[in-house]
């Protein structure tokens, strides 16, 4: 997914959903993903974790380093089962840049170290 700054309005907003298997209850996962913030104020990028309701599990805005980044987000087991994954990217005032996400998996376990925790 890449939602480039050169079009579109301030607050414009994209949207991928992933739908998801059924997964096994009570069971860990980890979501991995690069993602990518290019450009000067170009904006938000969202992780919301759908399960009977939508939890935001991740933000980012852009930062002095562009280069690609591996987001992780590890879900709790003592969550519901989560249902579908939304990666949102909220264009900001820049005229210039994108905001892009690239390789996501889902895997069971725990995330490698540095991980960040979604509770339910």
């Amino acid at each position: 997914m890449a939602v480039p700054a050169l079009v579109g309005q301030k607050k414009d907003v994209g949207r991928l959903k992933l739908l998801l298997p059924d997964l096994q209850p009570q069971s860990n996962f980890c979501l991995l993903f690069h993602y990518r913030l290019a450009g000067n104020k170009v904006g938000k990028l969202r992780v919301f974790v759908k399960n009977s309701n939508s939890a935001l599990a991740w933000e980012k805005t852009r930062s002095a380093d562009e280069r690609w980044k591996t987001g992780k987000i590890q879900l709790d087991p003592e969550m519901d089962t989560p249902k579908s994954i939304i990666f949102e990217a909220e264009r900001g005032k820049g005229k210039t840049g994108e905001i892009a996400v690239d390789g996501v998996l889902l895997v069971s376990g725990l995330c490698p170290g540095g991980l960040l925790s979604v509770d339910g």
